[in-house]
């Protein structure tokens, strides 16, 4: 299922909602790494914050070689091992250019060492030679982990959020995406923060110590 393409086909995506894995990337769980697409509704991931927890759901979005070419930020940011910090990630991973990472406080200006930052990803692109944008692909397909809460998750050794229905979230995802979100998390339409998000602080782009 796709939102981009039927969304924001005429207009400037906003990149705060621009989020998910590429396919092909690990994610940690109770039996070692496996591939995200390999997922499915019911698995156990390992989360930071809350432990095994299962899946709920997965919604995916594509942006083809046109969608990218129009706007850009749709490509994914590649972040080659080590690019934030040790085994972080320890393999090379391709992950969309708003989706957030945690990111340990001696690497953002203003925190705490001990205090790990969500930060968005494109932050980190162009910041080195280690991290950038990826446009080796003519479509990409991103993979979004749903689960009862907002979670951290590792993704190829480097701790991402999951997806957060947000009220604006909602909007941009596809109809039948949002369908299941209703049903699965029926507060969502009583609620205006029937989810809430992470704990950790965020920082801005701007912050970022390279």
């Amino acid at each position: 299922m796709s939102f981009v393409s039927s969304v924001t086909s005429s207009v400037k995506p906003d990149r705060r909602f621009l989020t998910g894995l590429c396919g092909e990337t690990t994610v940690r769980t109770p039996l070692g790494g496996r591939r995200v697409e390999m997922l499915h509704p019911g698995d156990m991931v390992v989360t930071r914050h809350n432990g095994l927890q299962p899946v709920r759901m997965i919604w995916t979005w594509t942006a083809t070689d046109a969608d990218m070419s129009r706007f850009p930020e749709l490509a994914p940011i590649r972040l080659k091992p080590r690019a934030i910090g040790p085994m972080m990630p320890a393999r090379d991973l391709r992950i969309a250019s708003g989706h957030r990472a945690l990111i340990p406080g001696y690497k953002i200006a203003g925190a705490e060492d001990s205090q790990p930052c969500l930060m968005q990803i494109d932050a980190i692109a162009g910041a080195s030679d280690a991290a950038f944008v990826d446009r080796s692909a003519s479509d990409v397909t991103y993979y979004n982990l749903v689960f009862d809460q907002h979670e951290v998750i590792t993704a190829e050794g480097l701790p991402v959020e999951t997806f957060r229905p947000s009220p604006k979230a909602l909007h941009l995802v596809d109809v039948a995406a949002r369908e299941r979100l209703m049903s699965l998390f029926p507060n969502l339409a009583r609620r205006r923060y029937a989810y809430p998000a992470l704990p950790n602080p965020v920082a801005k782009a701007s912050a970022y110590l390279a």
